[in-house]
């Protein structure tokens, strides 16, 4: 393999790893936050979604590896009641 191939995989491998954040921020997050402290906590999502008075944002994290989970913060009337990787509870989120 070529110098330059080596380069351009480890550079793409950086990206990767850096677009992701930590799931250890998601131990930063308390019940009753709002969603300026979250962000503040967390670091902006990698999407938002809502309906009604529900608000999800969603974070693709590093746990243990390079490979990222999904996980997510739910506010409610514009505070945190639910939080956690997705799936952890049985729905969709």
């Amino acid at each position: 393999m070529s110098l330059r191939r080596v380069l351009v995989l480890v550079v793409i491998a950086g990206l990767i790893i850096g677009c992701a954040g930590s799931a250890k921020n998601l131990n930063k997050v308390r019940l009753g936050m709002t969603k300026v402290e979250v962000i503040k906590a967390m670091g902006k999502p990698a999407y938002v979604s809502a309906r009604e008075n529900v608000e999800f944002l969603n974070y693709k994290l590093r746990s243990k590896s390079i490979f990222t989970d999904e996980y997510f913060v739910r506010l409610k009337d514009g505070r945190v009641d639910l939080f956690g990787r997705k799936g952890d509870f049985g729905f969709v989120y």
